[in-house]
């Protein structure tokens, strides 16, 4: 893991942006898996400056959702589908054709997880992976456990991964999520790791002791060959 630190969450997420624009150059139709949450966010919003710089540039890029939340809608304002048609979507001009996205509605879970695993299989591995840090050391919805999930699956959620919207725990069975897998994340030919946000501290010491561990998903990436882990100094 090469990892580099930046003085603002401005300077991270234009170095990250750069990155992505410097491989879509390269592989104009490459397969991006899009996080959600905060740590993206100023990352899509420099893509889209730099796409008005150089019209087009994402156009042919393929977009994949990397998870999304059960219970709620996928038209409810906190989904992760709306927030990427608020961000990187609609922002980019990525056409419906070239994003494969999934719902986590209750009676079409293993249809989605058997169809999102076999698109992975047959179009990955992903080119670039975005990945956030959870403040328990998660990455997608792959949470603590005694043994993490290779394929793409429904996950329950942690109380520290849906407390900021009491809405994600309102349903007759714990809060769940539907998410891409190790397997998809540790195959992707790039990883840009963003390590943002308040209340990770803990998290992040672990990982940057270097210590490998189910309990702890995101120090796996110490055992990927390509990924930038780009550190916010005003998260330590």
């Amino acid at each position: 893991m090469k990892i580099s630190y930046f003085d603002s969450y401005a300077d991270l997420s234009l170095q990250a942006a750069q990155m992505i624009a410097h491989e879509v150059m390269n592989n104009p139709d490459l397969l991006f898996c899009a996080a959600t949450g905060g740590s993206p966010t100023g990352m899509y919003a420099e893509m889209k400056k730099s796409e008005t710089v150089s019209p087009g540039l994402y156009q042919k890029m393929r977009v994949i959702k990397m998870d999304e939340w059960g219970i709620i809608p996928l038209s409810h304002p906190d989904s992760c589908e709306s927030y990427l048609n608020q961000h990187l979507l609609g922002p980019l001009q990525i056409s419906p054709d070239r994003y494969i996205g999934f719902d986590t509605a209750p009676e079409v879970q293993a249809q989605e997880c058997e169809r999102i695993e076999t698109y992975i299989d047959k179009n990955g591995p992903f080119d670039i992976c975005i990945l956030g840090l959870g403040k328990n050391g998660h990455i997608a919805f792959n949470e603590p456990a005694e043994s993490l999930v290779t394929e793409f699956h429904k996950a329950t959620l942690a109380p520290t991964t849906i407390q900021h919207d009491p809405s994600l725990s309102q349903g007759p069975e714990p809060a769940y999520g539907l998410c891409v897998g190790m397997r998809g994340i540790m195959q992707t030919k790039k990883i840009i790791f963003l390590v943002t946000g308040k209340g990770k501290q803990d998290a992040i010491r672990a990982i940057l002791s270097g210590g490998i561990t189910t309990q702890l998903p995101a120090s796996f990436l110490w055992m990927h060959p390509n990924v930038e882990c780009l550190i916010d100094r005003n998260s330590l």
